[in-house]
């Protein structure tokens, strides 16, 4: 199991940030505001995915299980930080809006500021880790 950790910053605030973290079982990207995360979202599972939800602190980061799960689910983890982008979305009266996280030119999620979950195409049940884009 790989792990990997990018951190993007906002092509025009560097305020914020996204931080994308494989820790060779889950992976998950973090919305920044300076030192603060403010959204954050499950990208994808690199263990199997378990077959019911059991949210003990010490499966943290959890892993997506699979009732929330999209078939088409699994992806190859990220090795190389060219294999992600991120493309940011800004307002001109409330500043940052979205941040979309692509992986191999795929789109796979969406985090917005307090989306505590965001969004994921790859999920087909809303849930406390992902919600349905």
């Amino acid at each position: 199991m790989s792990t990997f950790f990018l951190q993007i910053h906002c092509e025009f605030d560097d305020y914020y940030s996204a931080v994308i973290e494989d820790d060779g079982r889950v992976c998950y990207a973090y919305l920044y505001e300076g030192e603060d995360i403010i959204g954050d979202v499950w990208l994808y599972n690199q263990q199997q995915a378990p077959a019911t939800s059991f949210w003990r602190t010490e499966n943290m980061p959890f892993l997506n299980p699979t009732e929330y799960l999209a078939k088409d689910a699994a992806i190859k983890p990220i090795t190389n930080e060219n294999e992600v982008r991120c493309e940011w979305t800004e307002s001109k009266d409330d500043g940052l809006v979205e941040v979309g996280m692509y992986i191999r030119d795929k789109f796979i999620a969406s985090i917005t500021p307090g989306s505590k979950p965001g969004w994921s195409v790859l999920v087909v049940k809303d849930g406390p880790l992902a919600l349905i884009y």
